[in-house]
């Protein structure tokens, strides 16, 4: 993206989500109504279509920038069945967008660091995942209902929390693979094909060195006395007892 008037457009992390609720919206193949009918029952009120409108329109405007609470995330999170992390993905680096947030640079601050607000980092994890293991190790009490017509159901307490941040590590990986190397999607068929052809190489220099003629004995390979021949061959030697005639 080339900047305008060669200045970096930036974007507050309220404009990112912003962003990426016409993303998802587009995800779902749904128009700003259907999306608002969707939201409704997490927002506890539908949005009318300039609401709606206005909010996608905050990502980049900075007249009326929508303000999300957490409410409004776990909303959108449920609306739109995404994860909140969806919510807080910057445009790609190709878009050249620096992140605002208080006491950044004229051109904004690197936006991985909503991704590391999000994904976490190998200095972090540990912390979130010690939460999760002990979340996950809680039984909730059997709930004392007052009405016998409706029985309440105790919390959850999945098993695998632990183990559902492992894929965000991956992700982490190849993410970082990616902005060092660049796009390597086909990065594994182009191995195996140089694999071949050096595999291919070997073979043939292994093919050259049988079929070359064999190096006659050199002056200096020789044995002290040995006589050489025409071609490097060796003499026979003269202490070779002869053959007794008959």
């Amino acid at each position: 993206m080339t900047r305008k008037f060669g200045i970096r457009r930036q974007m507050l992390p309220n404009q990112v989500v912003a962003y990426n609720v016409a993303k998802a919206r587009a995800l779902r193949g749904w128009t700003q109504e259907q999306a608002a009918e969707a939201l409704a029952p997490h927002l506890g009120a539908k949005l009318s279509g300039a609401s709606f409108s206005a909010l996608e329109r905050s990502a980049w405007t900075v007249n009326r920038i929508k303000q999300f609470s957490a409410d409004d995330l776990l909303a959108l999170s449920r609306g739109f069945d995404l994860p909140i992390g969806y919510f807080f993905t910057p445009p790609p680096p190709a878009d050249d967008i620096g992140l605002y947030v208080p006491g950044a640079p004229m051109a904004g601050i690197d936006p991985i660091v909503l991704l590391d607000a999000v994904l976490g980092t190998p200095d972090n994890l540990e912390h979130w995942e010690r939460e999760l293991l002990a979340y996950s190790a809680s039984s909730a009490p059997m709930p004392k209902s007052k009405s016998k017509s409706k029985k309440e159901k105790p919390s959850l307490s999945p098993t695998d929390l632990a183990e559902r941040i492992a894929p965000q590590v991956g992700l982490r990986a190849r993410a970082l693979v990616r902005r060092l190397l660049g796009d390597v999607s086909g990065a594994g068929e182009v191995l195996e094909r140089l694999a071949e052809l050096l595999k291919a190489l070997d073979d043939e220099a292994a093919d050259d060195v049988e079929n070359q003629p064999a190096r006659g004995v050199t002056a200096d390979e020789a044995a002290p006395g040995e006589r050489l021949l025409a071609g490097g061959r060796r003499a026979p030697s003269r202490n070779r007892r002869a053959k007794p005639q008959t």
